[in-house]
């Protein structure tokens, strides 16, 4: 609805523009004709009498002063209908800080169970230099297979 209102009104405002320009043009030129005598300057003491000096001035006046109001308005109307946005007053949105993730742990290895596992990369002491040599992790111990015992043979009956 409020973009039918300042539509009417610029259209008023046009109309209003062209009624002031009219009347400028039909007063009577102050001195040896100029261009409101050519357009049409005498016509308005036919209209008006013997008073339209006055008439216009009134008229020119009364459609500037009408002029100037609608075209500020229509600027304010026009500014208030493009700021829709968030107002100066209006309270900040708060931000929430992100949530710190968990500590990543260490996979648990199937051999130690409870023991934290140590480095295998030594740590040098700050008044040795150290060394660009690769270190490389132990090899894991094979496993020592158990022969099967043999069963021991059945007694048959006879006593020693």
């Amino acid at each position: 609805m409020t973009d039918f209102l300042l539509y009417a009104a610029v259209v008023f405002l046009f109309l209003v523009s062209i009624l002031v320009v009219l009347i400028i043009l039909m007063q009577r030129p102050s001195a040896n004709a100029g261009m409101g005598s050519a357009l049409g300057g005498g016509a308005a003491e036919s209209v008006f009498g013997g008073e339209s000096a006055n008439v216009l001035t009134k008229m020119t006046t009364t459609l500037t002063v009408i002029l100037f109001v609608l075209s500020f308005g229509l600027y304010l109307g026009f500014v208030a209908r493009e700021n829709k946005g968030p107002k100066a007053l209006a309270p900040a949105p708060t931000v929430t800080a992100p949530a710190k993730p968990a500590p990543a742990k260490a996979p648990v290895s199937a051999t130690s169970t409870a023991s934290p596992v140590a480095p295998t990369t030594p740590v040098a002491s700050p008044s040795a230099p150290a060394t660009n040599s690769v270190t490389t992790p132990a090899a894991p111990a094979a496993p020592v297979k158990s022969e099967p015992v043999p069963a021991v043979p059945a007694a048959t009956g006879a006593k020693q």
